[in-house]
This record gives structure tokens, C-alpha cells and sequence, in this order.
């Protein structure tokens, strides 16, 4: 039997999460920050009736997570909770130009503008000297501009607390569901912004423990309130995101699902073979046909959009509640 849905407690709820975790917890980088942030998510999933589990899993680095106990999950809700440093200051804009879709377009474009200083300063006469230092600082100005890869951004309330958010939500409207409880898996991931360390480490663990992660759904969620477009993202295996599309344009109309093939843009990636999708926010690129994340990865990562995120929980639960059913 499908409950309906308190908007306005689940509004209030998340607008809260947000509101706490960003005062308490902007930044998840060190082991430190990650352990206090996981010691909170332990006591919201307790109190919302979920037994937590932490799980260590080393790939390349340790990698520390947290998913709720259930043995043979229908559905797999995941959301990475580390954040990202600075991006360099070129890259914003050629994201807006091509998209996060057309990764390998953008890195293209942006290695040809690198070399092209290279090429042209045989053809710079000596008279324009000026030009010539021009032309050599662009390549220096590239790599003095990657230093902030190694400075934590101070805002990260899309990448990915909105994620985490949701995922809260969801337990939030689980908390007196126990038959739902046991069929639907919570899972934090770490190191997505490394690249998807934590979601590959779990997915060795789940291997060694003869996990059933191949029989479940599995949705990621990464940056889900500001851009005016849901992306449902898969990789090849389209299934799952024609089934969950629908459920989600109910409440979103402009929602859309996407082959991003071979390109990760999320952890949904790990499970590729498995059919996970992802599913983010984003508007459209300068370049027509491509899509991106709207000022992730920098100090402007500092507003949110609550309502926008309860009409795609509106849409998940929708989901959610016909698989069970079915």
C-alpha cells in the first residue's frame, strides 16, 4: 500500500541537513573530518531505525564507508561523502563550454590550447618580444594553476552533500517502513573524487562476501539540487534508466536519461555491468548537445535548493514503491 509523501516534513528535513552539515561539516577531506562526519551519519541512521555497518576497503588508499545491514537488497541507494579541492581556474569555464557530458572533448580542446603557444613562438618576430613572454607564461600560468588541487574547498553543498542529503531523506521516510527497511541498502562512499576508490573497494569487499549487489537496482546520487536538468546516467545498459525516467519526469518533466558509454561521471560507474545508474543536476552546456554541473569544485559550491530535490525524492520513492509492489 503506498503512503503518501509529507512534503513539507521532508522539505524541513532536508533543509536542516543541509543547513547543520554545512555549518559543522564543510569539509570532508582528512581522516579526521571523515570520522567525525561518519560518527554523525551513524547516529541520524540509528535514529531513523537502520543498523549501520562500517566497512574499510583499501584501493590504493583506505577507503572508509559506511552502508546499512540488509542481506539481499532489492535496491541500492548510494552517495559519495568525501569533497573536492579547488579546481584550477580554466576549468569551470570549459565545462560551461562543452560539459561534464564531453569530457574527452574539453581535454582535447584544452591540451591544443596548451601547445599552441609552443607552435607559435618560432613564427613571433624578434620585435615582438613582449609576445613571446606572452607565449611562455601560458604553459607556467597552466601548472601554478593546478596548486589548488591541493586546497580543500571551503563550500561543497552540491558534490555531494546534496547527495548524502538525499539519501538521509530516503532513511527518513524508511524509519517506520521495516519490511521496506530490509529490502533497500544505504550505502556512503569515500574517495569518488580521487577516482571512485571507495566504490571499487566496496565492490571487492561485497565480492570476497558473496554480497547479492548483482540482483539489486542500484541509483547513485551525486549533485541533485541546483542544475535545472536530472540526468539519469548509464553506461551502456540502459534498463534501469528507462524504468527509473519516467518515475522521476512525474515530478520533474524535464528529466532525461543519458549514455555517458565508456565516461565515468559518478560511482554508479563502478557497477556499469550491473546496470547502476547516476543521477545528478545539471543545465545545458554553451556548447549545444552537452551538460554540466553548475560551479561544483570551487568556493561557489554555497547555495541549495531544497524543494528541487524533493520532487526527485517524490520521484525515487514512486519508484521505489512499484518495485516493491511488483
Amino acid at each position: 500500500m503506498k503512503t503518501r509523501l509529507n512534503s513539507q516534513h521532508l522539505q524541513d528535513t532536508i533543509a536542516n541537513l543541509d543547513r547543520a552539515w554545512f555549518e559543522n561539516y564543510p569539509v570532508r577531506i582528512t581522516r579526521k573530518q571523515k570520522e567525525a562526519f561518519l560518527q554523525e551519519l551513524t547516529q541520524q541512521l540509528e535514529a531513523r531505525s537502520f543498523e549501520p555497518e562500517r566497512i574499510e576497503a583499501r584501493t590504493l588508499i583506505t577507503n572508509r564507508l559506511l552502508a546499512t545491514v540488509c542481506e539481499k537488497p532489492r535496491l541500492i541507494f548510494t552517495a559519495h561523502y568525501d569533497t573536492p579541492t579547488i579546481m584550477p581556474f580554466f576549468f569551470p569555464p570549459l565545462f560551461y563550454l562543452f560539459g561534464h557530458t564531453r569530457q574527452i572533448t574539453g581535454m582535447v580542446f584544452l591540451l591544443a590550447l596548451l601547445y599552441l603557444p609552443g607552435m607559435l613562438r618560432p613564427a613571433v618576430p624578434p620585435e615582438f618580444a613582449w609576445l613571446n613572454l606572452i607565449l611562455m607564461a601560458i604553459p607556467l600560468l597552466f601548472v601554478l594553476s593546478m596548486i589548488t588541487l591541493f586546497i580543500p574547498n571551503p563550500r561543497n553543498r552540491e558534490d555531494n552533500t546534496s547527495g548524502v542529503v538525499a539519501l538521509l531523506a530516503l532513511a527518513e521516510w524508511l524509519k517506520d517502513k521495516p519490511e521496506l527497511r530490509q529490502q533497500i541498502q544505504l550505502v556512503f562512499l569515500d574517495n569518488e573524487e580521487l577516482g571512485l576508490l571507495g566504490s571499487r573497494g566496496l565492490k571487492r569487499v561485497w565480492d570476497r562476501r558473496g554480497h547479492p549487489y548483482g540482483a539489486a537496482d542500484i541509483i547513485n546520487l551525486d549533485c541533485v539540487s541546483r542544475g535545472e536538468i536530472p540526468l539519469v546516467v548509464y553506461h551502456y545498459d540502459g534498463k534501469l534508466a528507462q524504468a527509473v525516467a519516467p518515475f522521476v519526469q512525474n515530478h520533474l518533466p524535464q528529466a532525461r536519461p543519458i549514455d555517458m558509454t565508456w565516461l565515468p561521471l559518478s560511482d554508479n560507474y563502478t557497477f556499469k555491468q550491473e546496470g547502476a545508474i547516476n543521477i545528478s543536476f545539471a543545465d545545458r552546456s554553451l556548447v549545444p548537445g552537452g551538460y554540466y554541473i553548475p560551479r561544483i569544485h570551487s568556493p561557489s559550491d554555497n547555495d541549495f535548493a531544497p524543494d528541487r530535490l524533493v520532487r526527485l525524492m517524490h520521484g525515487l520513492i514512486d519508484f521505489v514503491e512499484a518495485k516493491v509492489e511488483h
